[in-house]
């Protein structure tokens, strides 16, 4: 169902002049949580498997030519980074590599790079760090998905 909304949202989305740039989905990684807040010592360190099943990642340019990065994630929710208080901002831009940092004041960064790589596969690479007395759990994780289309043209 969340899918299906998420596609609706896709069609609205191009019909308010939204240009699609990347979708990708199905990130994994590893996850390092600190001694923290709610995060116990037995609880703390490295987490093998850092996964989103079924998660999407999508990067979308307005009409006035902002960024925004819409994500479902592990709550099966779907998220406008700007709308969820995010500043998006290009970090840099090549021929086959694109990377966007957000940052949402007070809480985490997060670094979302679209590549090709030299054997022509489509992926992103997910970098986060969580951090701050307005964070519930402190943590810092990486991770890795496929991309079914990344527009570089439309950057």
């Amino acid at each position: 169902m969340k899918l299906f909304l998420f596609l609706i949202l896709l069609t609205f989305s191009s019909i308010s002049f939204a240009v699609d740039i990347a979708s990708c989905s199905n990130p994994v990684g590893k996850a390092y949580f600190p001694e923290i807040g709610l995060v116990t010592k037995q609880k703390s360190g490295w987490v093998q498997d850092e996964k989103i099943t079924n998660g999407i990642v999508k990067l979308s340019k307005t009409a006035e030519g902002k960024y925004d990065i819409l994500f479902v994630d592990a709550t099966k929710q779907i998220t406008s980074s700007v709308e969820d208080g995010g500043s998006v901002l290009m970090l840099n831009r090549g021929e086959n590599v694109v990377s966007f940092i957000v940052i949402y004041p007070r809480k985490s960064a997060e670094i979302y790079t679209f590549l090709k790589t030299t054997s022509g596969v489509l992926e992103y690479i997910h970098v986060t760090s969580r951090a701050g007395d307005a964070v519930m759990i402190t943590k810092a994780s990486i991770m890795r998905g496929y991309c079914a289309f990344i527009e570089f043209n439309k950057l």
